[in-house]
């Protein structure tokens, strides 16, 4: 990758550092490539500032535009999304035990009859474009969530994580992002309710289809540990800013509680988890595990994890450039 000025992020308003209050979150909010940006920015951090009526509960404290180049040379996507791509690619050949039995529970079929595929055979197989297998639609019972895995039933396929061909596709040299840092005093619950008002106003605008949620539109960090992954690859990815994990909040709440990075790295970089309740392990998805969670909830969640599903051996946003060998070992 070339390093020219013109494709690296333009930064509006720099990241401060991270919170030394145990009361604030920083949850980030980037736009979907597909999505209007300027409206969009411009129609969310209006909703933000009719929320914000007393100016404290939440503040903007980073903004950049990431253009596309940047992505796509950084294999940003790629990495965010490398266990989903993993099963996207490798479909029914990469359940877990635990996955086989939700599947079976959920659909009612048994794992070994159904004909379940990756995304990208799907594609091949429905003859589809990327945009078109992603803008399928099912009602919620033909979707079961495995382990942090969709599994959406189409027409006679089971198709493991429809959405990542797209997600993927959309991300080019020509599309940039922007995003947010939003560092708040407010719970999960008031945030959502924050999140649904962007959403009616997107809605509003012209720019989401009131059929879709507010994914379509733009990601929000749902819990902690999302956080922690949203900033080691935004904030991470920006080698200028020289920041290191310990510069998030939420890392350096677990850090003050005998945390180590490692430990964050491993999770990050392989997310399913194994979790001991009592006498036996049950498998979880980091992600979902601490969904919506506090940073007390999160921690405590977190001390119960024993082992990870080790999946991914390598990635430099999050392991860094010369590490990923060592550090990649669950």
């Amino acid at each position: 990758m070339t390093s020219g000025d013109s494709i690296l992020p333009t930064l509006i308003l720099p990241y401060p550092g991270p919170s030394d209050r145990e009361d604030e979150q920083d949850i980030f909010v980037y736009l979907r490539p597909e999505t209007n940006g300027v409206l969009a920015e411009s129609t969310i951090l209006k909703i933000v500032k009719e929320a914000n009526v007393n100016q404290a509960s939440i503040k903007l404290v980073f903004l950049a535009n990431f253009p596309g180049e940047f992505i796509v040379g950084k294999h940003i996507v790629e990495q965010y999304y490398a266990v989903k791509l993993h099963f996207a690619v490798s479909g029914k050949a990469a359940f877990t035990e635990s996955m086989k039995e939700r599947f079976s529970n959920w659909f009612g079929i048994r794992f070994e009859d159904a004909p379940i595929v990756g995304a990208f055979e799907a594609l091949e197989i429905l003859n589809l474009e990327p945009e078109q297998l992603f803008d399928t639609w099912v009602e919620n019972h033909n979707v079961c969530i495995a382990s942090g895995q969709n599994v959406k039933h189409y027409g006679d396929l089971f198709i493991v994580n429809y959405d990542i061909p797209a997600l993927i596709h959309k991300n080019s040299k020509n599309t940039d992002i922007a995003v947010m840092i939003f560092r708040t005093s407010m719970n999960y619950v008031d945030f959502k309710q924050l999140v649904e008002r962007m959403h009616d106003a997107l809605c509003l605008n012209g720019i989401l289809n009131p059929r879709f949620d507010a994914a379509r539109a733009f990601h929000y960090s749902k819990g902690p540990f999302e956080q922690i992954k949203d900033g080691v690859t935004y904030l991470g990815s920006d080698e200028r800013l020289g920041l290191k994990l310990s510069d998030l909040t939420f890392m350096r709440y677990l850090a003050a509680r005998g945390i180590s990075e490692d430990q964050v790295r491993q999770v990050l970089l392989n997310p399913i988890v194994y979790v001991r309740n009592e006498e036996t392990l049950r498998e979880e998805y980091i992600h979902q595990y601490t969904q919506f969670d506090s940073f007390q909830n999160a921690y405590h969640k977190f001390l119960n994890i024993e082992s990870t599903a080790e999946i991914i051996h390598h990635s430099p946003l999050i392991v860094g450039k010369d590490t990923g060998a060592k550090n990649g070992q669950g």
